[in-house]
């Protein structure tokens, strides 16, 4: 670019004489069209990155890694996860640094971890993360139109929030997609399941008990979880470690593992069948199971709920479709004196944030 200036001094514009150069300058000129001609400066392109899919989780213990016994100090990891789609546009081959990605929450900046926090195989949404191609620590060339998958982890300090954002170097991550996800992840850990899976949040093993009470009601387990549910659990283990006694076991205090994930808007193809099977336009399979303790689909503004042993499933197509999951474990004792709470669950939401199909599948054990 070439920028012109005139300099005005008090006004008046000063005057240079030009002086003819002499002729043997002129001779001595070299002849431009026979050199060696410089070629244009390149452009340095970053790399179009795209969130395919999110997850965020939160893992409560209190075993120590050495010791491995259980102690009254509660130790709490959070963890984001993004699934990248990584795509040179630009016309020359370019180096992708995994290390060049950070996560910014609100003022303070996150680099990803090695950490594998997928290590229990019945959660859904961490077990779907363990099978994702991990990148770390590594450099990815790209040539032209090459187009790179995998996923990153940070360890942060809380569970999601809108306050996220995936960076690369200086240049942000995100688009309108992805923000829409978002909000349908935060409208499925809202939503109040009982109205449409017709059972309270809690139950003891009896199923008649819906009010948390330790001492009454010792082994509870969740029949569905979202937020406030994990918040409950999470309340319920502070109350418990404030009000210890010497002769309390500190392996009763509950473990939790909580996982939520949320896959960018498509458009969906919900197959009919008895089990839950979700493909897109290009045919990938999104959800496929088969272990169900039942599916509500919405129809005609109400839930029609199909339980475990009679699940027929309708065609259904649903554009611009959001798919949100939930993970939940909670563990309590240790040895032949354990119970254990598992809850997954999957939900579709639609473009205006309307759950139209919710499967959940539960498994309430103790030993």
């Amino acid at each position: 670019m070439i920028v012109t200036t005139t300099v005005t001094f008090s006004g008046c514009i000063e005057k240079n004489e030009v002086i003819p150069e002499p002729e043997s300058l002129h001779n001595a000129t070299p002849n431009i069209s026979a050199t060696t001609p410089v070629p244009p400066l390149r452009i340095k392109h970053n790399p179009e990155i795209s969130i395919v899919s999110f997850s965020s989780l939160y893992i409560r213990n209190n075993r120590d890694e050495e010791s491995l016994e259980y102690t009254y100090n509660l130790t709490e990891w959070y963890y984001a996860a993004y699934n990248l789609s990584i795509k040179n546009n630009g016309p020359d081959t370019i180096d992708f640094k995994v290390n060049d990605l950070h996560l910014r929450a609100g003022d303070q900046l996150f680099n990803t971890t090695t950490r594998k926090p997928y290590t229990l195989s019945r959660l859904e949404v961490l077990e779907d993360l363990k099978n994702e191609k991990r990148i770390e620590n590594m450099t990815i060339s790209l040539s032209p139109g090459q187009t790179v998958n995998g996923s990153v982890i940070f360890c942060v300090d809380s569970l999601y929030d809108r306050s996220f954002l995936l960076m690369y170097n200086a240049t942000p991550v995100t688009s309108t997609s992805f923000e829409e996800s978002l909000e349908a992840l935060e409208a499925a850990e809202r939503f109040d399941y009982s109205r449409v899976f017709g059972i309270r949040s809690h139950s003891s093993w009896d199923e008649y008990i819906y009010k948390h009470d330790p001492e009454e009601h010792p082994s509870i387990w969740s029949n569905w979880v979202n937020r406030s549910v994990l918040e409950l659990y999470k309340t319920f283990d502070l109350e418990t470690v404030q009000g210890s006694q010497p002769d309390q076991r500190p392996d009763n205090i509950p473990r939790i593992w909580y996982a939520i994930k949320v896959v960018s808007k498509r458009n969906l193809t919900v197959v009919s069948g008895n089990r839950l099977l979700v493909i897109d336009d290009f045919g990938d399979e999104l959800i496929n199971k088969s272990q169900n303790s039942g599916v509500a689909i919405l129809q005609n503004g109400t839930y029609e709920l199909q339980p475990e042993l009679v699940i027929d499933i309708p065609q259904i197509t649903i554009p611009d479709a959001t798919i949100a999951q939930i993970s939940y474990e909670c563990a309590c004792g240790g040895g032949m004196e354990m119970h254990l709470t598992y809850n997954n669950q999957d939900i579709i939401l639609d473009d205006e944030l309307n759950m139209m199909l919710v499967r959940y599948y539960k498994i309430k054990y103790i030993s």
